[in-house]
């Protein structure tokens, strides 16, 4: 990461770097929260790999010093897929895979043994909550390619339309040739979802929470990919 960056005193995403607008709720987290002053120095970023230095105006509006860069798109995209369970549970998830690096986040609809359902008729507040959950960790760790959170969606579409492993006890160890890890419920996978897999890779030996297996094949993943 670029050292202006990683020491810039905040960092907010824009529409566009030239002539961007700060989002009402961003400029006031800046001025309220963070107490940011004219003399402080920003990042800014489009959330497509574009940023700049920046200084907060008395006008609320941004200045640019330095830019904009360019960080190119990681060479492959990683994913972690993931069934919810109680409490604040799937928005800790998905803070920490977007600090961690993940680019692409997939809440599951229930499987067999999931105790947590979502309702459909709200499937789409969910998603605009989580969303927001990322673009705020995306924020605090500094990243310029914001993750895509996709909509709930059953395990079965997600494996016609991708190739993945789930993550399983007793499956192979995982390596730079997964790209999308399943996560199941506290319960597991049933032995139909589990028939059905294309792979099973292990998270080590410890017997892991739903939330932070999730996170570990995150943190695996990027870790190899970085090498």
């Amino acid at each position: 990461m670029n050292d202006a960056l990683r020491r810039s005193a905040a960092h907010v995403f824009v529409d566009q770097l030239d002539g961007g607008h700060l989002e009402p709720d961003d400029a006031h987290h800046l001025v309220k929260v963070l107490r940011i002053r004219e003399s402080d120095v920003i990042s800014v970023s489009d959330g497509r790999g574009s940023w700049a230095t920046a200084t907060l105006r008395p006008d609320g509006e941004l200045g640019l010093l330095e830019g904009p860069h360019f960080v190119p798109a990681p060479t492959h995209r990683l994913g972690v897929a993931f069934v919810p369970v109680k409490g604040e549970k799937p928005e800790l998830v998905v803070q920490k895979l977007t600090e961690i690096g993940i680019d692409d986040i997939y809440p599951l609809a229930p499987t067999a043994y999931s105790v947590v359902k979502w309702e459909a008729d709200r499937a789409e507040k969910h998603h605009v909550r989580l969303a927001k959950v990322a673009r705020e960790a995306a924020m605090q760790s500094r990243r310029v390619w914001l993750p895509e959170v996709h909509r709930v969606q059953m395990l079965a579409n997600l494996m016609a339309d991708h190739t993945v492993a789930f993550a399983e006890p007793g499956g192979a160890p995982l390596d730079a040739s997964h790209h999308l890890v399943v996560v199941g419920p506290e319960g597991g996978f049933s032995h139909e979802e589990l028939h059905g897999a294309p792979a099973t890779v292990s998270l080590g030996e410890s017997v892991l929470r739903a939330e932070t297996a999730a996170i570990v094949a995150g943190t695996l993943m990027v870790s190899l990919r970085r090498g």
